[in-house]
This record gives C-alpha cells, structure tokens and sequence, in this order.
C-alpha cells in the first residue's frame, strides 16, 4: 500500500500514574488489551495505512518497550528520547529532526480505536487533497469535556470540517463545541515552527492543541469525524472497556465471556 505520508510519530515517554502501582515497573503503553499491548495497535494501523516508518517517544525509563520491537523487521522502528516530560507538543517537538522536513502522522496510543477502515488511512487521503493538517475529532459527552481539547468547526459534510480554532481542556461554559480532538494527528511540516512558538499553557505543559489552534488561524487544518468504536485505555475503566469490546469479538473468546458476565447476574 503506497502512502502520501511516510513518517509516524508515537508518544510513550508518558509515566501512566493512573495506573499506578503496575506503571512502576511496566510502561503505560505496554498495559495490554486482552494480551495485546495497547501501542501494538497504533503500529498496526499504521502499518494497514501504509506508513512504515516509526519514531517512539520514549524517557530513559522505557526499557520494556525497546525490548517489545527489537525483533520487529516489518516496521522502521526508532527510538528517540524525551528527556523531561513537558506535554504532547514538546514530544512530537522531539522528533522534528528525525522527520525531516517531511509531512507526518502522530498517534496516541491510548487512543484505541476500533473500525474496519484504519483512521490514519482516512486522513491521509483528506491531507493529500488539500496539503494540510487533519486532527480526528469525535462528538463528546459534557463531562468530558474539560479533560480534551475542544474545537469549534465548520461542517464540509458528516465526516469532515474545517477547524477554525481550538480550546485546550475548557471549561463546558467557555467550550466551542462537543468536538473534541481524539489521538490521531496529520501534520504539515510547519505545525514544528508553532509548537517551538507555543507557551506553556493548560496543566504548565507545552500543548499540541495550543499549536494546531495557531496553526487554523494562518493556514488550514481540518477535521475528521471518524467511525468505529474509540476506547480511552489512558485510564483503568477505558483499559477494561477496551479488553471487553476486543475479546466478544473474538470468535474464541467471545461467546465464553459473553456468557460468564450474564451469570453475573448484574
């Protein structure tokens, strides 16, 4: 499969305290889905898009996750080291050299998400029609919404919008929408000069968000309202949810847990 974009940044230097005590000793995204770890499907999709060149986030504390790849030859795999966690912008703000000049994909890898067509290969084709940047957004229940970064859009068609600004973890009265940005990013060489401009902002943390909102203000970026079924696995009851919804489908797996959770009589 050919790709108009080649290169893929995956943050994971993240320390996972929500999962704490086992993120001592296991990194975050390493913690499994049934008995897949939850970054081996953000490579998979990759992969079924067509990217095959990969650049990890990881801090000095991520051992595991080297150890994971080092015998994988189907995926372009390096490494590149943050040395102090200051938000999703300064990771991606890591690989810039590595990138070279070059458009790219990020994907969180907390961001799980479930759909016959891989999401990355979807906002590869919008990027390749208009040379821009493309978030994936998703339609969010009011609760979450001060945890997320906020867009307020104008609608192209069901799946696509145009981004006119976005919000990093708004309060729900000051939110633009209920769009939020979900883990999958296609960026235009440039969004590296916006993040470098980008002050520290929610949470004292260099923000992606911050620098896409910069981004929309000069030049274009639009927005993918995907399908399929997303899972948040950065916390514990996203993690389990994730684990439920894989193995049912298992042809295996699924009929025994379907069973054991109705004797449960909940």
């Amino acid at each position: 499969m050919s790709s108009s974009v080649k290169k893929a940044v995956i943050p994971s230097a993240g320390l996972g305290t929500r999962f704490f005590p086992v993120t001592r000793a296991v990194s975050k995204v390493m913690l499994p889905i049934l008995s897949v770890p939850t970054i081996e499907f953000a490579v998979r999709e990759l992969k079924n898009s067509g990217v095959s060149k990969i650049a990890i986030i990881v801090s000095e504390l991520n051992s595991d996750i080297h150890k994971y790849f080092e015998s994988v030859h189907d995926v372009d795999i390096e490494f590149i080291l943050q040395e102090k966690a200051n938000g999703l912008g300064d990771a991606i703000l890591q690989a810039e050299k590595w990138v070279n000049g070059e458009p790219f994909c990020v994907v969180l890898p907390d961001d799980v998400i479930f759909n016959e067509s891989p999401t990355i290969e979807e906002m590869i084709k919008i990027h390749s029609q208009f040379k821009s940047s493309v978030v994936a957004l998703k339609a969010v229940e009011p609760e979450k919404i001060p945890f997320l970064g906020v867009v307020e859009s104008q609608e192209i068609d069901k799946s696509m919008h145009r981004i006119n600004r976005c919000v990093e973890k708004p309060q729900l009265a000051d939110a633009p929408s209920n769009l939020a940005i979900i883990g999958r990013y296609i960026f235009t060489n440039d969004i590296f000069g916006y993040i470098s401009n980008t002050p520290k902002g929610a949470l004292g943390e260099i923000q992606i968000t911050d620098a896409i909102n910069a981004q929309a203000v000069k030049n274009s970026v639009f927005g993918y309202k995907f399908p399929g079924e997303h899972f948040d696995t950065g916390n514990p009851d996203g993690l389990l949810q994730a684990s439920i919804a894989y193995a049912v489908k298992d042809v295996g797996k699924g009929p025994r847990l379907i069973s054991f959770i109705k004797s449960l009589n909940i």
